[in-house]
């Protein structure tokens, strides 16, 4: 993300309050067992696609950049693919949980959170930035610069 961004100097737009942080303690996943694991989700409004969700202790977690559209989707039917893969549970007693596949080859890591809560909190996320919008709120132009020379920014689509 540019600097200018992250100073908030976009032409016309007011810095819009972000949604606060969600932090949840998940179940981590692994075979027959289950831990305890502390779970916060993020959203900056300056990065308005993203949703930084922090996997662990406080001083020492795992971090990821996820999408904030794919994170709404998979509260609701199975998406993603690849390193990041969502979907909710339905059986077994767990009605209402979100499971969370992250990491590709070898042993993935899969946390369960409670995918109600989260569907609030992104609920949050969109008020302050409405599905749509995001695009309005990048600086293309002071994207452009960090692409390289010559390259000419083209403006979103209406």
């Amino acid at each position: 993300m540019s600097e200018a961004r992250r100073r908030g100097d976009r032409a016309g737009h007011t810095a819009a309050a972000p949604a606060g942080p969600w932090r949840t303690t998940g179940r981590r996943v692994y075979a027959d067992l289950e831990f305890p694991i502390d779970v916060t989700f993020s959203y900056d409004p300056d990065d308005p696609w993203a949703v930084r969700a922090s996997f662990g202790e406080i001083g020492r977690p795992v971090d990821w950049t996820l999408s904030r559209e794919l994170l709404h989707t998979g509260t609701r039917a199975s998406c993603g693919e690849g390193d990041v893969q969502l979907w909710p549970l339905r059986s077994g007693g767990r009605a209402g949980l979100l499971r969370i596949r992250l990491g590709g080859t070898g042993v993935p890591v899969m946390v369960d959170v409670d995918g109600t809560a989260l569907r609030q909190w992104l609920s949050t996320t969109f008020d302050t930035v409405p599905a749509g919008t995001e695009a309005d709120r990048i600086d293309w132009a002071a994207e452009a610069v960090h692409i390289g020379p010559g390259v000419a920014p083209v403006p979103p689509a209406d």
